[in-house]
C-alpha cells in the first residue's frame, strides 16, 4: 500500500516564491483565456481580480487549507473548465471560457490556498463578477418597461447633432425610431434606436461595481449616496456621448468607420469613466476640501 504524502501538495504550491505569490499568478492567468475568447469580456473579471488584489495584505499570514479542503478546491478548479457544457445548453452562443468559469475557478483556488474562513474576503470580488455578468438578464427583464424611452433618447441625440450643425432627422419604422444623417461625402447614414441604445446595461454594471466598492468602504453613508447618484447619472451621460461620437464618426468618416467605432467605443468610454470615477472617489477628501475652499472664497468676495 502506497502512503500519500500530504506535505507534498503545499510544497508544490510554493514553487514560484511563496504561496500567496503563486495564488496571484494562478488567479490572474485565466484572465488571459477570457481575453482570448472575448476581448472586452475580460473587463468585469479584471475589476473583480483588482478588487481582490487590493486585499492582498489580508491574505498574508493566513493559514493553509487542510488536505481535504485542498482536494475539494482542486476539483472545483478543474471543473471550472467544464462550466461551458452546462451553460451552452441555455445560452448556445456563449464562449468556452467566460466570467462564469472564472468565478468557479477563483472559488476553488481559495479553497486550495487558504483556510475556509478567508472566503469572506473573496465575497465582494466574486459577487461583482457574478452580478455584473448577470446584469444582462436583469436588462432583458427591464426591457418592456424602458423600451419606450428609446424615442426620447433618439431626440436627445438628434438635437445634439443639430446643435453642432449636422442635419439630423428621425422617423419611425413601427415603434422603432430611426435617426438619419447625411455624411460629408453625401452618404445617407441611418441608425435604429432600440432599448439597448439607452444604456441600461452599462448603468447596471456600473451600479453593481459601485455597490461592491462602497460596501467595502467605511465612509459616511451620505457621501456614498452622493457619489452613487453622480456615478449613475454620469454613466447615462456617458452613453449619450457614446452614441453622439458614433454619429459624428459616421458624419465625418462614413458608415464603415462608424460601424467599427460603434463596436469598441462603449467599452473604451466605460473603462475610462470607471477608472476616473474610482480615482475621484479615492480622492474624495481632497476634492471636498477644494470645493469647501472654493465656496469660502466666493462668500468672502460677496461680503
Amino acid at each position: 500500500m502506497v502512503k500519500l504524502n500530504k506535505t507534498r501538495f503545499p510544497s508544490v504550491l510554493s514553487l514560484l516564491g511563496g504561496r500567496v505569490n503563486l495564488f496571484w499568478v494562478l488567479a490572474f492567468a485565466p484572465l488571459l483565456v477570457i481575453l482570448y475568447y472575448h476581448f472586452f469580456g475580460v473587463i468585469i473579471p479584471f475589476y473583480g481580480f483588482l478588487l481582490l488584489f487590493l486585499k492582498s495584505q489580508k491574505l498574508l499570514g493566513v493559514k493553509e487549507a487542510n488536505f481535504v479542503q485542498k482536494i475539494l478546491g482542486l476539483v472545483l478548479v478543474v471543473g471550472s473548465f467544464f462550466v461551458y457544457y452546462g451553460v451552452v445548453s441555455v445560452y448556445p452562443g456563449v464562449a468556452f471560457y467566460t466570467a462564469a468559469n472564472y468565478v468557479v475557478y477563483l472559488f476553488g483556488l481559495f479553497l486550495i490556498f487558504f483556510e475556509f474562513s478567508v472566503l469572506k474576503e473573496a465575497f465582494a470580488p466574486l459577487f461583482l463578477i457574478v452580478a455584473a455578468t448577470s446584469s444582462s438578464f436583469i436588462s432583458v427583464w427591464l426591457k418592456p418597461f424602458l423600451s419606450p424611452f428609446a424615442n426620447d433618447f433618439a431626440h436627445i441625440i438628434m438635437n445634439i447633432l443639430r446643435a453642432v450643425g449636422i442635419d439630423a432627422n428621425t422617423y419611425f419604422i413601427g415603434n422603432t425610431p430611426i435617426l438619419t444623417i447625411s455624411s460629408l461625402s453625401g452618404e445617407m447614414v441611418s441608425g435604429a434606436f432600440v432599448y439597448e441604445c439607452i444604456g441600461v446595461y452599462s448603468a447596471l454594471v456600473f451600479s453593481i461595481i459601485l455597490v461592491v466598492i462602497l460596501f467595502e468602504d467605511p465612509s459616511d453613508l451620505k457621501v456614498k449616496v452622493a457619489y452613487s447618484i453622480v456615478g449613475v447619472f454620469g454613466t447615462f451621460a456617458l452613453n449619450i456621448l457614446r452614441v453622439t461620437v458614433i454619429f459624428l464618426t459616421d458624419y465625418f468618416y462614413g458608415a464603415e468607420v462608424g460601424g467599427f467605432i460603434h463596436y469598441v467605443i462603449g467599452y473604451i468610454l466605460f473603462t475610462i469613466w470607471l477608472v476616473f470615477f474610482l480615482y475621484a472617489y479615492s480622492k474624495r477628501k481632497t476634492v471636498q476640501a477644494k470645493i469647501t475652499s472654493f465656496w469660502q472664497r466666493i462668500r468672502k468676495r460677496k461680503m
